[in-house]
């Protein structure tokens, strides 16, 4: 005697069940991931920046500079600015040169600016070469709503990316390490210039 044996086909209700639970758990995701990302729920506090972010970001016009005559070669640039060039703006001018050699690789990528209404500063563009000086003008009402209005009297350092936008800037507090760290992560994930 053969007895053939035979499986029980598995009810119609638990495939369509698995189905369902496969075909909506990519909705459900998705649908939740949006709604946190809208909410700003569960999104860190911190930062990995030093520097001050604009939002929105300045353009170098608004520091009454065009790009093709202060930068042709397309390259970040790091702006200092103050009004009255003395001995502490020396000494910014001379972080300003460490950062830019400890960038290392990255080094080409950058080129140094300052801003000023002080005259005779060819000294210091010998002493630091690669730094271009220019004439500090009026700036537009858009960055006086943004930065505070002692920025050219206390050596800030705005970064300006190769297209002439300025997305962050750097006050007396920053410390050479804060700035060289964020300019590594900036020229890290920056693909222009």
């Amino acid at each position: 005697m053969t007895q053939s044996t035979q499986m029980a086909p598995r009810s119609n209700g638990f495939n369509k069940l698995q189905m369902l639970v496969i075909l909506l758990t990519p909705l459900l995701v998705m649908a939740s991931s949006t709604l946190l990302y809208f909410s700003g729920w569960l999104t860190p506090d911190e930062r990995v920046n030093k520097g001050i972010l604009l939002t929105p970001v300045l353009q170098l016009d608004d520091l009454s500079l065009k790009l093709e005559s202060v930068n042709p070669d397309r390259q970040w640039l790091m702006v200092q600015t103050s009004a009255s060039c003395q001995a502490d703006c020396e000494q910014q001018a001379y972080l300003q040169r460490q950062t830019h050699v400890a960038l290392g690789k990255n080094e080409p990528r950058m080129k140094r600016l300052l801003l000023s209404r002080t005259a005779g500063l060819e000294g210091l563009t010998e002493q630091y070469p690669g730094l271009e000086v220019h004439p500090l003008t009026d700036v537009s009402d858009a960055f006086r709503e943004q930065v505070p209005a002692q920025f050219s009297d206390q050596n800030y350092v705005f970064i300006v990316d190769p297209l002439g936008n300025i997305p962050l800037y750097f006050t007396p507090g920053n410390t050479f390490k804060d700035q060289l760290d964020d300019l590594k992560k900036l020229l890290k994930l920056s693909t222009i210039g």
